[in-house]
């Protein structure tokens, strides 16, 4: 599993060194850029988050990338790895990347409190948090981030691995209407039993305007369960792709 996350890193090392340099240059330009043209700092601070969920998306469409190109390579039948370890070395690579991106966001975040633009942004309304958890604000944010990553990757990855195993036309299609059910089921079990809740729920970002974006969180005491189902979904998720890569995954 590590000699297949380490192999994807040495693939993709170019491509994801060029991303975080192009990550860094939007967010100075936004920064610099925005203060010279007289970009209110709620401005600012919107389009910096929009920013991060932009590259947020690509790391997702470079860990699918990533899943399709080992499981269909040549050198499945030449190492003699289970595919587990393929679904394994994805959700590294996922969880990775993600830490990585969080890790920016929290300098970002650092260098807003220590400068007194957080403080500003609180007081004027730009930012407005409303978070009603046990677990600390920053460290919460984190274990919810990373969850949520995990729980989606798992359901992109069945998702590619049905397209996969289809010999027709319109698998793109396919694979979209299955995340869209996948998502409505997992939503509308998660209203019904646990009132909507659950560790895996992004916190509600809501970006009200140009210059003002709300987060949200509604947990409450009933997050245990709202996890263990989510974990439940996800291996159940992890245990379906694996034997669709097993028995249906034709290798190029």
């Amino acid at each position: 599993m590590l000699t297949l996350l380490k192999y994807d890193l040495k693939r993709d090392q170019f491509m994801l060194l060029g991303g975080m340099i192009a990550l860094l240059l939007a967010l100075l330009t936004i920064e610099l850029g925005g203060r010279q043209i007289n970009i209110e700092t709620n401005g600012i601070a919107v389009l910096s988050f929009m920013t991060y969920s932009f590259f947020g998306i690509l790391l997702l469409i470079a860990v699918c990338n990533s899943f399709r190109a080992s499981i269909r390579s040549v050198g499945r039948r030449l190492v003699p790895l289970g595919s587990i370890h393929y679904v394994g070395a994805a959700l590294l690579y996922a969880l990775l990347l993600s830490a990585v991106l969080l890790a920016i966001a929290g300098l970002h975040l650092l260098y807003y409190k220590s400068s007194g633009i957080l403080r500003e942004l609180e007081q004027s309304g730009g930012v407005t948090v409303n978070w009603n958890s046990s677990l600390p604000l920053p460290f919460g944010i984190v274990v919810v981030v990373l969850w949520s990553t995990l729980f989606l990757v798992t359901m992109l990855l069945l998702v590619m691995a049905v397209t996969e195993s289809l010999k027709f036309k319109g698998r793109s299609l396919i694979g979209l209407v299955i995340v869209v059910l996948l998502s409505s089921v997992i939503s509308w079990a998660k209203n019904a039993f646990f009132g909507g809740v659950g560790v895996g729920t992004l916190p509600g970002f809501h970006i009200e305007n140009q210059s003002q974006m709300t987060m949200q969180s509604q947990y409450s005491s009933i997050d245990g369960f709202g996890f263990v189902f989510e974990l439940v979904v996800a291996a159940l998720f992890i245990w379906a792709a694996v034997k669709l890569i097993d028995r249906k995954v034709r290798i190029e």
